[in-house]
């Protein structure tokens, strides 16, 4: 999902401002300029003003302090006075996306439209093809009554001229799981029972309505944690996805090195991780898999567990193994319970996964996405390129494969033909990769039956096309991502 827009390009300088002024401890008292600072001489005007545009920027800022951008009965309570409690620990189980409403174009709802295209032809398939009468001839051009249109598309199909065009509304379009829901004066809100947290509708939408809540704010106010508050209790790790390396075009060495340069203690692999709930779920499968008839469903991905919930039955095929990153924060709390832990990937699930609940356990402190250590490595002026490069901890090169779709079911693979190996009577394993999650995978995924007596069947589902590598909150182009990605895992980390 990597893409630059002026939309991506805001978001982006409007964290590496954050970063820069919680860097050099000057949040509460640079943060209300920020808005006047981006509009100053050679800004172009947005909105309806420059004061919309300030009023947009304000809000966007307040989500990457961590705080909802929507509903506040405070408005006038100036960015500063939020900051000061920025950097605090955050609830578990609170949502975390929001949407800025003012900055929603209350799009109308998907419909059809005749162009210029259109010859006003003699066969007219686009009227005769009409199951609802909705297309007329209108001044020799056909012409649709958007108050009969059921939105079929027929007539865009059946058109030789390809003159009708389909209208979208990007976020309800880009969602798989119809998660956006419209208020009265049609803007935008997400449904939370029905988000599955994927970040699709943050990539989508032109206006960039919908934004993640940061934790920036919290990771570098404990990196900058006085040394009096005591070792343990200021002992930064961070856990790096697979994904999060490949992102940056440089050896993975160099990108530990740095992160050690901002403040982190120690730098893990989440690969570590990967390694271990391969063998977890390898292990199931050689048991025959749980309840559900020799059929075992990945559960790497936050996005995809939070679908599964939606198709009957899929829940209880669910490995019982925890995410790569869970494992890696237990290994590194099991030895040192203080630790700060912060999970570094390009998803937009993680927050969600690291903070939830259900869990009844809390092993991720913070997550940060590919974007947010970029701008923390622009604020304190690191060049990655330039950084001693640090061995890392020597996970696996199919554990640092998860990150691309058919990288886990690989790994299991492998851990099968291990078992194999050993003379261990396991059953035949059968592997599908789901790539990207759409409204057809997920009735395709819910039509699917386990094989026959003998085999089983793992399904390694990513939510995002390509797996990790397209996430909502990548830097890199995916193709070039994929290059990196295979770079690393060939151990060229120096």
């Amino acid at each position: 999902m990597a893409r630059e827009n002026n939309a991506v390009k805001l978001r982006r300088a409007l964290l590496a401002k954050l970063a820069r002024l919680m860097k050099d401890g000057r949040l509460a008292e640079g943060v209300d300029g920020i808005p006047f600072e981006m509009t100053r001489e050679g800004w172009e005007v947005t909105g309806c003003c420059v004061h919309h545009d300030r009023a947009l920027i304000r809000l966007r800022l307040l989500a990457m302090l961590g705080f909802p951008a929507e509903g506040l009965s405070d408005v006038e309570r100036p960015l500063s006075g939020y900051a000061v409690s920025a950097g605090a620990e955050r609830p578990r189980g609170e949502f975390p996306l929001t949407m800025v409403t003012e900055a929603c174009n209350a799009c109308a709802k998907t419909r059809y439209l005749v162009t210029d295209a259109c010859q006003g032809c003699l066969a007219r398939p686009c009227q005769t093809g009409c199951p609802k009468g909705a297309v007329s001839m209108l001044d020799d051009r056909s012409h649709i009554d958007a108050s009969k249109c059921a939105s079929c598309g027929l007539c865009e199909k059946a058109c030789p001229f390809h003159a009708i065009v389909r209208v979208p509304v990007p976020c309800e379009e880009a969602c798989p799981a119809g998660a956006i829901r419209k208020l009265e004066d049609g803007t935008a809100r997400i449904d939370e029972e029905k988000c599955i947290l994927c970040g699709r509708c943050i990539a989508a939408c032109p206006f960039g309505a919908p934004v993640e809540r940061s934790e920036m704010a919290r990771v570098i106010a404990r990196l900058a944690a006085p040394a009096a508050e005591g070792p343990a209790s200021r002992r930064a790790v961070a856990i790096v996805a697979p994904a999060a390396m490949a992102q940056f075009p440089f050896p993975a060495g160099k990108f530990a090195a740095s992160l050690r340069a901002l403040g982190f203690d120690e730098v893990v692999e989440a690969a570590q991780g990967a390694d271990i709930v391969a063998r977890e779920e390898a292990a199931e499968l050689a048991r025959g898999a749980p309840e559900g008839g020799g059929m075992l469903a990945t559960s790497c991905c936050p996005s995809w567990v939070r679908a599964a919930g939606r198709i009957p039955g899929m829940a209880e095929k669910l490995s019982a193994a925890p995410s790569p990153m869970i494992a890696a924060g237990r290994l590194i709390k099991a030895r040192d319970p203080g630790a700060f832990t912060v999970f570094i990937s390009p998803c937009a699930a993680k927050r969600w996964e690291a903070h939830r609940p259900a869990d009844g356990e809390s092993v991720i402190d913070a997550v940060l996405t590919s974007e947010e250590i970029g701008t923390m490595f622009l604020a304190a002026g690191i060049e990655v390129n330039e950084a001693q490069a640090s061995a890392l901890s020597g996970a696996s090169e199919e554990g640092r494969g998860f990150g691309a779709a058919g990288g886990a079911a690989n790994a299991i693979a492998r851990e099968f033909e291990g078992m194999k190996a050993r003379g261990l009577a396991v059953p035949e394993l059968r592997a599908t990769a789901v790539s990207g999650l759409n409204p057809a995978s997920l009735a395709a995924i819910g039509a699917m039956k386990p094989a026959g007596e003998g085999t089983v069947t793992l399904l390694e589902v990513m939510s995002c096309e390509g797996g990790c590598l397209g996430g909502p909150c990548t830097i890199a182009n995916p193709k070039a991502a994929k290059v990196f990605l295979d770079k690393y895992k060939a151990g060229l980390t120096a």
